[in-house]
């Protein structure tokens, strides 16, 4: 049977334990906080990052280079028959579109699969899990990125807890996010086919989250998901949120914790949820 390494990026929010335990290979994506560049899980703690948050550093991330990717690909093809890569989201990093082009290079054609994706955080660990059955029910790595492509689905709501990273990371003006801390206004983004967007914006969090759940439900059948709610370091909102969602969908819901890059960009605090599509195999 061919031997598949499977391959993502650290904005999967994934542990170097859990990807031991998983044998899931991550490149690991660089974080600056105030000019100064440190890997993930490498040379800086999640802990270490929501404290420079908290005190209104600058942090900001980078995609791996090319020539990341390369050895990464290089060191895993000695061990393996071929590498299924899912990286994150191609509206939210250039390091899809790279990877893309490098699996049709002569040195990695039909060695390297990389799917077109429009995933990001914990769902990429999903659709890895997924991909692994895949492999093993007989697929080939081409069918499977194409039914991910073509049938894969990522729907969530974020709702920062304040706006200070969005306008440290330069995504909102200090003018814009003055005026919402002093409305008190809560932005839905919302995260549909791989891009961030605002989905709406109201003043409390009960109504945000309520405004959330009524957003992720529209016009689906919860059966055909699975559900899920990450936080950046709020587990006593993220508690109170799942029980919300799980009396809302009806479905079991599982609970993560956001990582270091995304919670770069969103800030500590942070509530993620939505829903994973089920393909079909």
């Amino acid at each position: 049977m061919k031997k598949v390494a499977f391959l993502c990026d650290s904005s999967a929010d994934i542990t170097n334990q859990e990807a031991k335990a998983l044998d899931i290979h991550v490149i690991r994506m660089p974080i600056i906080i105030d000019g100064v560049s440190y890997i993930e899980e490498e040379t800086i703690k999640d802990q270490e990052i929501i404290y420079a948050l908290q005190r209104g550093a600058r942090v900001t991330t980078t995609q791996p280079s090319l020539g990341e990717i390369i050895s990464m690909w290089d060191m895993l093809l000695q061990t393996h028959d071929e590498v299924f890569y899912l990286p994150l989201s191609r509206e939210l990093s250039g390091t899809c579109r790279n990877a893309i082009q490098m699996a049709q290079e002569e040195a990695y054609r039909g060695k390297g699969i990389v799917v077109d994706s429009t995933f990001a955080c914990y769902p990429v660990i999903k659709m890895l899990e997924i991909a692994r059955d895949m492999y093993a029910k007989g697929y080939e790595g081409a069918q499977i990125k194409q039914k991910f492509e073509e049938e894969g689905e990522l729907f969530a709501i974020l709702i920062p807890e304040n706006l200070n990273a969005l306008k440290n990371g330069g995504r909102i003006s200090p003018a814009a996010a003055a005026l919402a801390g002093l409305l008190k206004i809560h932005p839905l983004l919302k995260v549909d086919h791989g891009a961030i967007d605002v989905q709406d914006k109201v003043r409390t969090l009960s109504k945000a989250y309520k405004a959330g759940l009524d957003v992720c439900l529209k016009d689906v059948d919860p059966n055909d998901y699975m559900w899920m709610i990450i936080d950046a370091d709020n587990r006593k909102a993220s508690n109170e949120l799942k029980g919300m969602m799980e009396q809302a969908c009806g479905q079991p819901v599982e609970q993560r914790f956001f990582k270091a890059i995304i919670m770069s960009h969103t800030g500590a605090g942070t509530i993620g949820f939505g829903r994973i599509k089920k393909i079909k195999y």
